[in-house]
């Protein structure tokens, strides 16, 4: 797979905009959800040592569904589907489909081919039925 440039293509794909956009904001939601239960965590366990009860009232996240924002960012990023993946897609339904991939994801060097041939050699690059 190596030979065929997959990890090149897996790569375009992770780094894609949309992604790391989506991986972001799954990141941030994910360390919110975090703080707000370690907030609540630690008043359940300060109540009990003093006589007046503390509350999540002073958090920012008093009254606010962190949860949900964390769910609803989660299924965004489930149902995400980055450009590139239709670029792939495009590509692959053609016969010639790893001339096509070479195209779109065509690299500086020249003189790297899939299957490591040199020079144009190896594969035809079309699909046989």
């Amino acid at each position: 797979m190596r030979d065929h440039r997959i990890g090149d293509i897996v790569g375009i794909v992770l780094d894609a905009p949309e992604n790391a956009t989506a991986v972001n904001e799954l990141k941030e939601r994910a360390r919110e959800a975090g703080f707000k239960a370690g907030y609540n965590q630690c008043i359940a366990h300060v109540n009990p040592f003093f006589q007046s009860k503390f509350t999540n009232e002073r958090s920012g996240f008093h009254g606010v569904d962190i949860e949900a924002r964390y769910v609803a960012v989660v299924n965004a990023y489930n149902n995400l589907s980055p450009s590139a993946i239709e670029d792939i897609q495009k590509c692959l339904e053609a016969e010639d489909y790893v001339d096509r991939l070479r195209l779109l994801y065509e690299r500086d060097e020249k003189d790297e081919t899939a299957g490591g041939a040199k020079e144009g050699a190896g594969t035809s690059g079309t699909k046989e039925d």
